[in-house]
């Protein structure tokens, strides 16, 4: 019944889209994105895929900067946070910080995991959005799609910006950009920002505790871009970013204090408890009891060289980069008064990567081959520690380390677009992706566990082919539709303190169809997809016995449709629009749920269940009003929101693992000068003060479900200063 009726509103919106394009008025022309998504130039209307971008001009209007923040423009992208992990999901498809499921880059260089790509982008020429696999020309970990960052690039006349601002929570911030030559065929560009939360935006209740959200966070990128030759032209990339504070929690989300290790507590003397005074908690939104230190220190450094050989019939692009990520946090673990769990992580990444392509075009073919080469080498500690005067008699303990986990990963590729007539093009893209793993591991735990006095040593290979398909066809000057097939997956692994075999990877097919269409005379563009997955070996993540683990599942798919509407109305007047509806369901599979009592050995079925992170119904509505003040100045001001229906975070179907449907509104106004020298934005962030969960978690081994809140509202003024060239 659900179906019918989702085809019926489907079938509906498009025949309602269509009326309210013939009835608009017409407004000026939407300026065209130019995208390099798919690694060849065109814009957003031009490209056979889903994607979405963001040009400069959005992103400093709405005050985007990442993803915590993107989400909220884009149609199907879903980001989360819990105990330290993020996830970036598109469609209902991600990982987990072991192995994401959703690439991002910065300038071509692709993040090796999802916790350095959160780090505050900065000084951004657009963003692209790219959904579906792309299994082809970004391989491993692509399989919910891609998120690119694009950083401007120096002026060919010196000019920047500076930009203070000041927000609640005692937020103050400060941004610098300073750009222009240095020689005929040197150009520089240099951008910093940094940020001072001197009050945290989560309350801790207990006393003598901070609170929690706060502390600074610094970023700094130097781009150089030099002309070599008529022919040959490079860019280095050098980039800095710090978090240091108290920039992380896990709240209480719904608290069972019958289920756990609550179970053994009353038998349990907590330390500086000898009354035996009650363990306190609280479910009440961006308020935690958490006791003992709480710390967080993090930082990327990345360096890049991108070198452009132009010959007459061909192109060659080299990216070169190395990145260092080291991520350290400490913090209680139980989100109660007890302060009885300590858990601290420390976990480093060095990753180098190489990718040369030649690509090239002709009249009627346009292709692009290519090779990949990765090393990431990872090293983490994690410790839990009991704290002492229990009634165990000492301090029981769980240390997880892995000296090493490299992963030598290596791929060739080519994809081809052929003109069959000038209407008409077919595609086909081939990759064949090998990765060499090693994993080390070593444990020292109180509890039983396989292994001994030396680390636990596994080595294997995985190898993918994934190929893709289109055909495409302009249905007019201002219209086209395609159709597509892809193939994606997304590497597997090996569970830190495991000693079973490594998991298999995941790979999906997908079909899709889309539409797009310039209407009324440009002023209004209209993209349209539908897309079906069909998933092997999907990857789950459980939390068992404090530390995560990995594992396949059987199959899943996913049946969905979007719709992005972007209008200038007239002059003044400009709408979007965006709408993502889901069905997605897990296949046959027996699961345990340690969130409820016994659970632990005793299997339920999750077959038809749906996945995580995928809600049915994402919308997207935007209205932005521009006018002319009678002193030349320009105002404009827009209302933004974003609506999710519910949100499930574990498989079971279970509604206490999951946040309600929910409604996130954001105001911005900008001011311009008449001379265009200075500019100033008010902004309201989460307008309405809508309180959600972004990630949840649910441990057998503590008191109930934890997760983590996202912002609350947020008031703020920012002033910039612009001289010299734009």
């Amino acid at each position: 019944m659900r179906k019918t009726s989702r085809k019926s509103f489907i079938a509906s919106l498009f025949c309602g889209s269509a009326i309210l394009a013939s009835a608009m008025a017409y407004g000026a022309d939407i300026e065209e994105v130019v995208v390099t998504g798919l690694k060849r130039t065109s814009t957003v209307m031009e490209t056979p895929s889903a994607i979405t971008a963001l040009s400069a001009a959005d992103l400093q209007a709405k005050g985007l900067s990442d993803v915590r923040q993107i989400q909220y423009a884009v149609p199907s992208l879903h980001f989360g946070e819990s105990y330290d992990n993020r996830n970036i999901s598109i469609r209902g498809i991600g990982g987990f910080l072991e192995q994401p499921g959703v690439v991002t880059s910065i300038n071509g260089v692709t993040q090796a995991n999802d916790a350095s790509s959160q780090l505050a982008q900065l000084d951004l020429n657009r963003v692209e959005v790219l959904r579906g696999p792309q299994g082809t020309l970004y391989g491993r970990n692509a399989i919910g799609g891609a998120v690119n960052f694009i950083a401007a690039s120096p002026t060919e006349e010196f000019g920047g910006r500076v930009k203070l601002g000041y927000a609640d929570f005692d937020q103050t911030t400060a941004e610098i950009v300073l750009s222009g030559p240095i020689s005929e065929t040197i150009g520089v560009r240099l951008a910093a920002s940094h940020l001072n939360a001197s009050e945290g935006w989560v309350e801790n209740l207990m006393p003598g505790n901070d609170d929690l959200m706060k502390g600074e966070k610094t970023n700094v990128r130097l781009l150089v871009s030099a002309e070599l030759s008529d022919t040959v032209n490079a860019e280095l990339m050098l980039g800095s970013s710090e978090e240091s504070g108290r920039w992380t929690h896990w709240a209480m989300i719904k608290e069972d204090i019958a289920f756990g290790i609550a179970t053994f507590l009353p038998a349990v003397s907590v330390r500086d408890n000898p009354e035996g005074d009650p363990i306190l908690s609280t479910e009440e939104p961006h308020k935690v009891y958490m006791r003992g230190p709480t710390n967080t220190d993090r930082e990327l450094d990345i360096y890049s060289l991108t070198l452009n050989w132009d010959l007459e019939s061909l192109s060659v692009k080299s990216i070169t980069s190395q990145q260092d990520w080291r991520n350290a946090a400490q913090t209680p673990a139980d989100s109660t008064s007890s302060g009885i769990l300590m858990r601290s992580t420390e976990g480093t990444n060095k990753t180098f990567s190489q990718e040369i392509s030649v690509s090239g075009q002709t009249d009627k073919l346009n292709w692009i081959v290519g090779g990949f080469y990765m090393d990431d080498e990872r090293t983490d500690l994690f410790d839990i520690q009991f704290q002492e005067n229990i009634a165990f008699g000492f301090a029981p303990f769980s240390t997880n380390s892995r000296p090493l986990y490299e992963n030598e990963v290596t791929a060739v590729f080519a994809d081809a677009t052929y003109s069959v007539s000038e209407d008409i093009r077919l595609g086909f893209g081939v990759r064949d992706t090998t990765e060499k793993k090693v994993h080390s591991t070593f444990v020292t735990t109180f509890f039983p566990f396989c292994g001994g006095a030396e680390p636990f040593i596994q080595e294997w290979e995985d190898s993918s082919t994934t190929i893709r398909a289109s055909a495409e066809y302009d249905m007019s000057d201002n219209s086209m539709m395609y159709v597509s097939y892809s193939e994606g997956f997304k590497a597997g692994g090996a569970n830190n303190g495991d000693c079973n075999a490594p998991y298999n990877p995941e790979t999906v097919e997908s079909s899709e169809i889309g539409y797009k269409a310039a209407l009324l005379g440009g002023s209004t563009t209209l993209r349209a997809a539908a897309f079906h997955y069909d998933y092997s070996d999907f990857q789950l993540m459980q939390v068992k016995d404090f530390a995560a683990y990995y594992f396949n599942a059987d199959d899943a798919e996913v049946t969905g449709m979007e719709l992005e509407l972007t209008s200038a109305l007239n002059d003044n007047w400009m709408v979007n629009a965006g709408l993502t509806l889901l069905d997605t369901e897990y296949g046959e599979f027996l699961q345990e749920d340690l969130a409820v009592a016994g659970g632990s050995g005793v299997k339920v079925q999750i077959a038809g269940n749906p996945l995580n992170n995928a809600p049915e119904t994402n919308l997207i509505l935007g209205i932005t009003y521009d006018t002319a003040l009678s002193s030349g100045a320009k105002l404009a001001l827009s209302l933004d929101a974003a609506y999710r229906s519910r949100v499930y975070f574990r498989e079971f179907g279970n509604m206490d693992d999951s946040q309600a449907g929910y409604t996130i509104v954001n105001f911005n106004a900008n001011w311009q000068s008449a001379d265009e020298d200075y500019a100033a934005r008010f902004f309201v962030s989460n307008l309405t003060d809508e309180a959600h969960v972004t990630g949840m978690y649910a441990l057998q081994t503590t008191y109930g479900r934890q997760g983590t809140w996202n912002m609350p509202r947020q008031v703020g003024v920012e002033v910039t200063k612009y001289f010299g060239s734009r």
